[in-house]
């Protein structure tokens, strides 16, 4: 029954906070397109989905919306995914896979009250 001591909580609680840095750093990359090529940010893309899954540390609502859950790509507007604004709603469709999201009235961001 080892790892069930304080020495475990300190670990768990490092592997979170690195996580979370990979996240940031891995969500920066994802932005930047370096170079034009889409294969660096739909590594990042899988790689930010499976950090995220082994770790339990999931990525803000903007990177969310930047990454197809279903094909595991990143999403570029106009080259392999279209955002439409319908009805207060933001519509969110792959291109690739065909998948669609639909965010709602505030579109995930921060509230400007």
């Amino acid at each position: 029954m080892a790892g069930r001591g304080r020495r475990s909580r300190k670990r768990t609680s490092d592997r979170r906070r690195d996580a979370e840095e990979a996240i940031r750093h891995l969500s920066s990359s994802l932005n930047n397109r370096h170079g034009g090529t889409t294969q660096v940010a739909d590594n990042a893309a899988r790689q930010i989905l499976a950090i995220g899954k082994k770790h339990g540390v999931r990525p803000g609502s903007e990177i969310k919306r930047k990454i197809c859950r279903s094909c595991k790509i990143s999403l570029t507007p106009g080259i392999n995914s279209r955002f439409r604004v319908s009805s207060k709603k933001l519509i969110i469709t792959c291109l690739e896979c065909g998948r669609m999201e639909r965010h709602g009235p505030n579109f995930g961001g921060p509230v400007n009250e």
